[in-house]
């Protein structure tokens, strides 16, 4: 049975190529089995994740299938994955579940059909057909250029409760996890810490204010030189403290900005002031997503209402808002239930207090860098997991090396990937 599909104007799915997405083997072995009934030649198999971008990139299939079950983020997160890295290739989706609430999830993530198992030939035909026919018409709007990164904006309704400090080490599990570029964005343009907090140095001729002076014009070329790389390979654009640069950064140069990087990384960590100014409000805008830290104390859990309510006068979707704890402890008498009742939203993520957090900001080294174990590092690790759709795993062996090796280990690296999709 098909929910989207249409029947009409129906080809022949002859010399059409698949990429099957499903970490279970035994729904994977039927969806291929059905999809060679309906005409299509199975190019690869993979579970989720950055297995799926990387051979969906390498083998560049006419469609994607991708199995959709409960819980279903991961599903969601490698179906964003796919449209960002390869947008021109539909994505249909299959499930067995038929709630109306999950099907407009998979279509938010970027689907194109949504299939009930078990899959007909026919339906699968006729959605296959239906997808690229949708995708042809789309046409010129696609063809000129590729997918915008993922932008991660986190924003507080308070200072002192975490913000940039979360936000620098996200960046990190980002690039570590993804092993993909990654930017990290000051968008706090009068009292920024993220060059402190990596010890980069930011001069007057490569900072946000500079981009923002004037009639300069915001192209990824001019972004891309002013950007300064860590040793962990992340790429900061930070601010250099003049007492008036910060009265030129408007709201629409930050969105700018912002986009800049996400046509040029594939993630795009953008820290803000803490609280909710016309900047915040851009940088929010343009987000995919937003992590809303919060303390545990009742003053910051009330500042975090208030922005919630803000969100809401911007009409941001909420399904791109993650409530996070930041610092959270069993000493206090506040508990992540108290705070989800009182925002009103689900606790995305809680975060303990690490004690080594204050020394690795005094020299300008992140957490994440020199406790990779400890509890703070491990949660953001699997922040980055949920975003990515990977392992989280410090150290974990980036695709990317995958494609820097000798030639001759990168054909069995390669071979080896297909054969772990074939199983």
């Amino acid at each position: 049975m098909t929910l989207l599909a249409t029947p009409d104007n129906r080809q022949s799915t002859a010399a059409l190529t698949a990429l099957v997405v499903d970490p279970n083997l035994d729904s994977r072995l039927e969806a291929v089995a059905t999809a060679k009934r309906a005409g299509l030649v199975v190019a690869a198999e993979a579970a989720y994740g950055a297995e799926a971008t990387f051979l969906a990139v390498e083998r560049a299939p006419s469609i994607i299938l991708l199995s959709l079950e409960e819980p279903p983020m991961r599903g969601l997160t490698t179906i964003e994955a796919l449209q960002r890295q390869i947008p021109q290739v539909p994505v249909v989706a299959y499930s067995s579940r038929a709630e109306p609430a999950f099907l407009r999830r998979a279509m938010r993530a970027g689907a194109r059909d949504f299939l009930l198992k078990p899959m007909r030939p026919d339906d699968l035909a006729e959605a296959v057909q239906a997808a690229l026919a949708q995708e042809r018409a789309r046409g010129d709007e696609t063809s000129e250029g590729r997918g915008l990164g993922t932008i991660v904006t986190v924003a507080g309704a308070k200072g002192g409760i975490g913000k940039s400090t979360l936000a620098v080490n996200l960046a990190v599990a980002l690039r570590q996890s993804s092993g993909q570029d990654v930017a990290l964005l000051d968008a706090d343009v009068q009292f920024g810490d993220v060059g402190v907090m990596l010890d980069v140095e930011t001069t007057a001729e490569r900072c946000i204010s500079f981009l923002a002076r004037g009639a300069m014009e915001v192209s990824r070329q001019a972004v891309a030189d002013c950007l300064v790389t860590h040793s962990s390979g992340v790429d900061v654009l930070g601010v250099f403290p003049e007492p008036q640069d910060w009265r030129v950064v408007g709201p629409e140069r930050i969105a700018r900005i912002a986009t800049a990087l996400a046509e040029t990384h594939e993630y795009v960590v953008v820290d803000t002031p803490g609280t909710i100014n016309e900047l915040v409000a851009a940088s929010v805008c343009e987000a995919d997503i937003v992590l809303l830290v919060t303390s545990m104390e009742l003053s910051s859990i009330k500042d975090t209402k208030t922005a919630v309510r803000i969100l809401q006068s911007l009409e941001v979707d909420p399904g791109r808002i993650r409530l996070v704890i930041n610092n959270s402890t069993d000493a206090s008498t506040v508990t992540a239930s108290d705070v989800a009742e009182a925002t009103g939203l689900r606790v995305a993520q809680a975060i303990p207090h690490d004690r080594h957090l204050g020394r690795s900001v005094q020299r300008g080294v992140p957490v994440l860098l020199e406790q990779p174990g400890g509890g703070f590092s491990r949660a953001v690790y699997e922040m980055a997991a949920a975003i990515t759709g990977t392992a989280a795993q410090p150290g974990r062996r980036s695709l990317r090396s995958l494609l820097t090796q000798p030639l001759t280990q990168r054909a069995l690296a390669q071979r080896a990937l297909t054969q772990r999709g074939g199983r």
